[in-house]
This record gives structure tokens, sequence and C-alpha cells, in this order.
């Protein structure tokens, strides 16, 4: 039995997902793995899936400070269909991130470093796509660390586990994030760094690589418990991603706020989406309305939570492909694209 998990009584977009119980990439069994066309085929359905969790992200509306399918938030240079595209052409790389995740699940650090040099390949062909907008490069850094994980969990256990995907994504990076994390610390705040080092001098913001070196909390503890229950409560899909989206605001240290207007500018934003969430959250009767006028706001600010949205594409793609729980089933995307311009 499977219920659009979008509710078409509330929007004209697609519904790119569809929500299936008792089944999921659980029912693959380790000899479907260890055959290399079987293993394809599995690698293909991840890459799919993850591409399929950045337009879940994308889609989500009205999203403050953030590009959806009818503001592009505070930023002037990508709308909705840069996000598409970028979203495409990452997809065959997410597929070599599982494959080689399946392929390499014996060597964790190696796998990692595997998938590394995969990324910087997704990071080139996304800035084509797009023109040299970078929409996605955190959640390519999340997402692909999550498809390696999850294959080398299919690889050796037949299975694939939220608890498992965790401990392997640890062993994968733990170590290798912390002594870069470290590095980091000793460089001179005066050589030329990126928004995430300098988030790190000026704030001790630890970032994406504090994320994945400490496993994920902000999605494990934060986004999936808010995620599931809206789906046992069989809440609006839409509504749901939104109050994912707004405790993980309320919460997590955004860097691409941080390095757009400092501490005072997260911290308000933090305070603004604590406030919504008390009251109801997306939950509420007019909070469709409430989120517009916060994204005027936040334009105004130039606040933009782009690491909490990559997470919430993160969130998903974990509740789709883990502990049977969810089969989330990609649809034919270009006809959904299709049903979004109508």
């Amino acid at each position: 039995m499977q219920a659009v998990l979008w509710n078409q009584n509330t929007s004209n977009l697609p519904n790119i997902l569809t929500v299936q119980s008792g089944t999921a990439f659980r029912a693959s069994t380790s000899a479907r793995a260890a055959s290399g066309l079987q293993s394809w085929a599995l690698s293909g359905q991840m890459g799919r899936f993850a591409y399929q969790s950045l337009l879940e992200e994308v889609y989500t509306f009205p999203k403050p400070g953030l590009v959806d399918p009818y503001s592009n938030g505070a930023h002037r240079d990508m709308d909705c269909h840069t996000f598409e595209r970028s979203a495409a052409a990452l997809e065959p790389y997410f597929v070599k991130m599982a494959e080689a995740g399946i392929q390499n699940p014996g060597s964790p650090e190696r796998l990692f470093q595997t998938i590394r040099q995969i990324g910087i390949q997704a990071e080139a062909a996304m800035y084509q796509a797009t023109g040299g907008v970078n929409t996605h490069k955190g959640a390519v850094f999340t997402i692909g660390i999550l498809c390696a994980a999850a294959g080398a969990c299919q690889a050796l256990y037949g299975t694939i586990a939220l608890s498992d995907v965790i401990v392997m994504e640890q062993r994968m990076v733990r170590r290798i994030l912390l002594r870069e994390i470290s590095r980091i610390a000793g460089i001179s705040k005066t050589q030329p760094i990126s928004n995430g080092q300098r988030n790190f001098h000026v704030y001790g913001a630890l970032g994406v690589r504090g994320e994945a070196a400490f496993g994920y909390p902000s999605v494990t503890e934060l986004a999936l418990p808010v995620l599931q229950k809206g789906l046992r409560e069989k809440r609006d899909w839409n509504q749901v991603k939104l109050q994912v989206l707004l405790t993980l605001m309320s919460q997590v240290e955004d860097g691409n706020v941080l390095s757009r207007t400092g501490r005072d500018g997260m911290l308000e934003v933090q305070h603004i989406a604590g406030e919504f969430l008390q009251a109801g959250g997306a939950y509420q009767k007019d909070a469709a309305e409430q989120l517009k006028a916060m994204d005027q706001y936040f334009i105004e600010k130039n606040y933009s939570n782009g690491g909490c949205a990559d997470l919430l594409a993160a969130a998903v793609f974990l509740a789709g492909i883990t502990d049977g729980n969810l089969c989330l089933q990609a649809e034919n995307s270009e006809n959904a694209a299709a049903d979004r311009d109508m």
C-alpha cells in the first residue's frame, strides 16, 4: 500500500516521492550486492534517491531566505531551475560514491579518500551546470559520504540500518576530519582561507567537517525525529519538511549565515525560528503566511540557512534508505519538473 507524501490539495508541485511500509533497501540481500550488475543497479537506486532528496529540499516552500519554486530567497545568482540543473548534474557522482562503498567496504578511510576525489569531479560538474554558482557543495560532501557509507553497509550486512550507516560514516571520516580541524586551528588568520575556516577561527564553528566527524547529530537527533513524527501523524509532506527545516534553523550553527552576517545574525535566525516553532511551527493554520513574511525579512537581512537546507536533504535521504521503515521511490523526474511548471 502506497501513499503520496506530497499533498496535492496544497500544491501543484510534483509528487516526487512515495512511501511504502515494510520494504526498502533492506529487502536487498548480500548476494544481490555481490553481483556486479546488481550492485550497479543498487548504487543507481541510491544515486537517484540522492538526486531526488536534493529536489525535495528545493521544492519545499516557503523557505525563509532560501531558494524555492516561488522565491529566490536572499540570493540573486540562483533560482529553482539552477538547483534542478545542479541536482541532475550530481546524480551520476552520487551513483559512483554508492558504488565505491559497495565495492570497497572493508577499508573505510580509504573509501573516504576515494569519494573525496569523486566529490571534486562532482563539484566541477555542478559549477558547469550552474554557470559557476555554488548550489550544492555542502550537500555533495554530506550526501556523498552517506551514499558511500550506505553502500558499504549493504555490502557487509545485506541491509542498511541507520545505526550502521552512522558507525560506518564515523569509521570513514572521524580520524581524518579531526586531524583536518586540528590543522585548520594552526593556520594563521592572515592566510587566505575558506569561509568555513574563517568561521572556525572567528566563531569556533566546526561546520560541515564537525557534523561529519561527530556522526551528523543535527540529522540524527534533530531532523530525523521531527520528520518521522510528522510521517507517523500523517501530516502534509511539505509541512513536515518545513518543520524539520525550522527545527534545524533554531539550533544549528549554520556556516552560511555566520559567513554572511556573523554571530548576531545567526542568533537572530535561531531566535525567530524558535519562536515560530513554539507557536506551533509549520502546522499552524497561518504558517505559510508567517513564513512568507519571514522570507521577506530574511532577504532584507541577507540571512540564508544553506547549511540547514543541506541537512534537510540529508534527513530525507537517510529516512528513505534505512531500517526498512520507508521505501521512498523516485517518480519520473522529467514529468515531475513539467508538472511543477504548469
